[in-house]
């Protein structure tokens, strides 16, 4: 949709009745006038950002609206939406949030109207395309504003773009708004055209970015995030190669005010379940540490309780109930830098991927910047076996999965065992009667669709206002993986 009519989303924090609004925080500019959701003809004051230090607070906007986007909420985040349409996390405790129950199309449902996280990724789209022009336009020679922060937006907005091609059907728009507040629509692109987009910008980020290795690094995993999704796996072993495996990019919680992690928040009041085996095709989550999965018996009996994002940084320990909210989003790590080769490498037929999967588990442990949570030790993930040819890929897809868990990655995994590998959606996602018991004495109902079938979608569609207000736009090419 034109970007101008993307309004301040709210999340529900039902039972408690209170509303969640997802920050846009500033440094240095309005927020009241920076991006103006009604009239197209005030998207930015040109007064707040004609300055070094307005490039700069556009930055501390943009980074805020990536945060907000991938988890700063609880099932319209990317993290969320990941994780309740695939075996990642059962369904959220509100009533007609179908991400789980496969029914993601029906228009009927007002969530699937709204597109989930679609307005939020958007927004964030184009907060950072702005404040790239802003630090191109009005930084570029400053001392005090690293030009290397050109290449850090560039590489931000590749990630949302990422995030709209896996998440999302085909053809998807990528309209813009300047920081003259000119529109610019865009009609819908495919799913591949999506990812070649996102390459684009990951180049241009190495590029811009390249007096930082951070940025460098980060563009790098993107891209070769994008490349192994397109299924050209030379080209993404390649971008992956140089990546350092303790490098680690974060997006900070409340900068300036801004968005918080507040998945950890939705986590930590229970609002989650997790199912083993969900669906009959999910993976058993439970007894891998690396997913911070537990029971808490005096509050929901044998549920499954997601514990990833409130685990005790000194011990280790899960703590499901303490909220952890002001942590920070890893976006991007060495760890996925070292699985896309190992993926690569099976692909082309090149027996390291076992090493290297290997090699992650003896050494991606204790305090080590690439560990995916405190407590990991080196004996609780014993090195792997070669399990044949027929199972290989089943095996590193689980590897991924452990090891990415909860971090927006296992939609897109899916989509391309399916896309990719040929695999039959039906034995990768969810299917069958959904099982959704009551967990006394704090969820002392069953949820209300247990007992009921899942659906048979396998992506999201984007908010309908999309096709109201951009001409251009003409509705999913496809709802394929």
């Amino acid at each position: 949709m034109p970007m101008f009519t993307l309004a301040m989303r709210y999340t529900t924090r039902a039972p408690l009745g209170r509303m969640l609004p997802f920050l846009i925080g500033l440094a240095a500019c309005s927020p009241a006038k920076l991006v103006d959701t009604q009239n197209p003809g005030t998207v930015v004051d040109p007064s707040l950002i004609q300055t070094a230090v307005g490039a700069a607070g556009l930055r501390t906007t943009a980074i805020n609206a990536v945060m907000a986007a991938g988890a700063s909420g609880a099932f319209d985040t990317v993290i969320g939406m990941s994780g309740m349409v695939t075996d990642e996390l059962g369904d959220w405790f509100i009533a007609g949030a179908s991400g789980d129950d496969r029914h993601l199309l029906d228009q009927t449902k007002s969530i699937n109207a709204n597109g989930y996280g679609y307005r939020a990724i958007q927004l964030a789209r184009v907060q950072i395309r702005q404040a790239r022009q802003a630090l191109q336009a009005y930084a570029n020679n400053t001392p005090s504003v690293p030009r290397a922060w050109q290449g850090e937006m560039y590489a931000l907005e590749g990630y949302t773009v990422v995030w709209l091609a896996e998440l999302y059907c085909s053809g998807i728009p990528l309209s813009s708004s300047s920081l003259t507040g000119a529109q610019v629509l865009s009609r819908g692109l495919t799913t591949q055209e999506l990812f070649t987009v996102a390459v684009a910008l990951f180049d241009s980020a190495a590029t811009a970015g390249a007096d930082s290795a951070r940025f460098v690094n980060l563009a790098r995993v993107g891209k070769a995030r994008a490349l192994i999704d397109l299924g050209q796996f030379a080209a993404a072993d390649s971008a992956a190669t140089g990546v350092p495996t303790n490098f680690v990019y974060t997006v900070p919680s409340a900068v300036s005010g801004g968005s918080y992690f507040s998945f950890a928040y939705f986590e930590s009041l229970g609002y989650f379940r997790v199912h083993d085996h969900e669906g009959g095709n999910g993976l058993e989550w439970s007894t891998d540490p690396r997913t911070g999965v537990v029971t808490v018996p005096e509050l929901t009996g044998t549920m499954l309780w997601p514990a990833k994002y409130n685990v005790d940084s000194a011990t280790g320990t899960p703590q499901p109930t303490t909220n952890q909210s002001y942590q920070s989003f890893r976006l991007a790590d060495g760890l996925e830098a070292r699985l896309v080769q190992a993926e690569a490498a099976l692909a082309l037929g090149n027996d390291s991927w076992l090493t290297t999967l290997n090699t992650l588990r003896s050494t991606c442990v204790g305090s080590a910047a690439c560990a995916p949570l405190p407590g990991l030790t080196s004996t609780s993930l014993p090195p792997l076996t070669d399990p044949g040819a027929d199972t290989r890929l089943d095996t590193l897809m689980k590897e991924r999965a452990m090891w990415l868990y909860l971090t927006g990655h296992r939609e897109g995994d899916l989509r391309r065992m399916a896309h990719v590998y040929n695999r039959d959606p039906e034995t990768l996602w969810p299917t069958g009667t959904m099982v959704d018991p009551a967990y006394p004495p704090n969820f002392p109902n069953p949820g209300p669709e247990n007992g009921l079938q899942f659906g048979s979608d396998v992506v999201y569609g984007p908010d309908t206002h999309e096709q109201q207000l951009n001409p251009l736009y003409g509705g999913c090419y496809d709802v394929n993986p």
